[in-house]
């Protein structure tokens, strides 16, 4: 089409040329002869285009073995002519000039300018691989009676604001035996009275990881970590801050000083891991845990030169994902600990703290179940006959729970989807806790809790994962105390919970 308009221009022209042949302006005539030649140099460069286009087309069409695949390649090489002739006068008309060149080299100068500074100026950076963390808990809570447990009160509070750094200082891309850190800290209440708080150290430590950890999933793990770190104690201990089930925590655990980070060496390991690939499922057959601490908890140097010892295994029945015993685990852990006592003019830097934890755990969507012994052993002063005598501690933790909604379930987690897109899940449990700080002495006073005797705990709760890492808790506790008194009375707790993690 564009080739028989232009044979029609030229024959306009030719025409008009020799209509005008009469008269005597020879410039006109010059004008129109310079004309003519220009538009058969461009026909000749269109006739060259065409001609290169349809023998590499032709060609193509004698490579395919189908009659109805040549028409098809036939029409587009129609097509593909006219963009080419397009294409070819676009060309020839728009030649770029040195100007536009240094035009462009100055603008993608700009550009690299300005990528450079936003990223020196608004990017964290760091010397070595580095994720940035964190976890926030924000409370409320109500008694129906004000005054009558120890040291509570109705108020709004924070629960948690932890803030912290975890990436890998060396990275064996071979077989994963990586060197990895972790570094948080956290902010923590002050009794003393004033609008202050501290912002002490949590996790501060590295781990090797000795065994490959990117060879598959049937590959046994263990890694070594040094530093301040969680204990491998029972099920809530060894859990962090974000993943706890309940808005409180185990009150033997709490009261016997476990879920403080201890600073010291921990061996971290599993054998023989049952794979079910179908479900990327794996349960190892047993899990082992076993280190030294220095047993006084958190950024304090050791008080003696005693040591506590910590073990823990774990036995994981070896079966497939769609069992009906799937992820039932039974579980012992040990700490033999010594500590330093000092009152009345008695000391004794060898004190027992011996710690014996069982459990079982048992998480078979859509519900679960998890129990939980503990037992302490603690050497104490007793300041009324000026003796050192032991306290036998004894907690029992039942939870039961029950989930409504997909988020937990492996299909759902390997499905694509958007950031902002998670599938909400309705969680309620229920959770008998069970505290007795001195079997030997009914009335014995917890120093730590500030309570007298054996007391129970009834809580009803309901999470609510409204987004992958965040959700709403509420949860109802009822206490109940074997020895009553004006500070101490059977009573009920509301408490609500919007924990969000980053």
């Amino acid at each position: 089409m564009r080739k028989t308009s232009l044979n029609v221009a030229i024959g306009v022209i030719l025409a008009t040329t020799s209509s005008l042949s009469f008269a005597d302006d020879t410039k006109l005539l010059k004008e129109l002869e310079a004309l003519r030649q220009q538009l058969n140099v461009l026909q000749h460069r269109l006739d060259a285009v065409e001609s290169q286009n349809l023998a590499f087309k032709k060609a193509e069409i004698n490579s395919v073995n189908s009659a109805s695949n040549a028409q098809d390649l036939s029409k587009n090489i129609e097509s593909f002519s006219a963009d080419a002739s397009e294409e070819a006068n676009l060309a020839s008309a728009t030649n770029a000039t040195t100007d536009d060149i240094d035009g462009l080299k100055s603008d993608l100068e700009n550009y690299k300018y300005d990528q450079s500074r936003q990223y020196e100026r608004q990017t964290v950076k760091s010397t070595r691989d580095t994720t940035l963390y964190g976890t926030v808990q924000l409370q409320g809570r109500a008694f129906d009676k004000t005054g009558v447990i120890s040291s509570t009160k109705s108020t709004f509070d924070i629960g948690t604001a932890l803030i912290g750094v975890r990436g890998n200082l060396y990275r064996d891309y071979n077989e994963g035996k990586n060197l990895d850190y972790q570094l948080s800290y956290g902010y923590n209440k002050r009794n003393d009275g004033s609008n202050n708080s501290n912002f002490n150290l949590l996790d501060a430590f590295v781990r090797y990881n000795a065994f490959s950890t990117n060879s598959g999933l049937e590959t046994p793990k263990l890694n070594f970590t040094l530093g301040q770190q969680l204990l491998p104690f029972g099920l809530d201990v060894q859990s962090p801050e974000d993943l706890r089930p309940t808005i409180t925590t185990a009150a033997a655990s709490t009261y016997l000083g476990l879920f403080t980070r201890q600073n010291g060496l921990i061996a971290r390991g599993d054998i023989k891991p049952f794979v079910d690939f179908g479900s990327n499922y794996r349960a190892p057959l047993l899990e082992y845990a076993i280190g030294v601490t220095n047993g006084n908890g958190s950024n304090k140097t050791d008080e003696n030169n005693g040591k506590d010892y910590i073990g823990r295994l774990a036995f994981t029945l070896p079966v497939d994902y769609a069992s009906i015993f799937r992820e039932l685990k039974f579980g012992a852990s040990y700490i033999k600990g010594t500590s330093k006592i000092s009152g009345s003019g008695l000391s004794d830097s060898h004190a027992k703290r011996d710690r014996l934890g069982l459990d079982i755990y048992y998480n078979h969507a859509p519900f679960g179940v998890t129990y939980e012994y503990v037992q302490g052993k603690t050497d104490y002063i007793d300041t009324t006959s000026a003796s050192i005598k032991q306290a036998k501690a004894e907690g029992h933790t039942f939870t039961l729970f029950y989930t409504l909604g997909d988020q937990f379930y492996n299909s759902i987690k390997s499905n694509a989807k958007f950031d902002d897109f998670w599938p909400k899940s309705i969680q309620a449990y229920y959770r008998f806790d069970r505290f007795d700080p001195n079997t030997n002495q009914k009335d014995y006073l917890d120093s730590t809790s500030g309570r007298i005797g054996q007391y129970d705990i009834h809580s009803l709760g309901l999470n609510f994962f409204f987004a992958q890492t965040t959700k709403l808790q509420l949860q109802l506790n009822h206490y109940g105390f074997d020895v009553e008194n004006a500070t101490q009375k059977a009573t009920n707790e509301l408490q609500a919970q919007v924990q969000y993690t980053f």
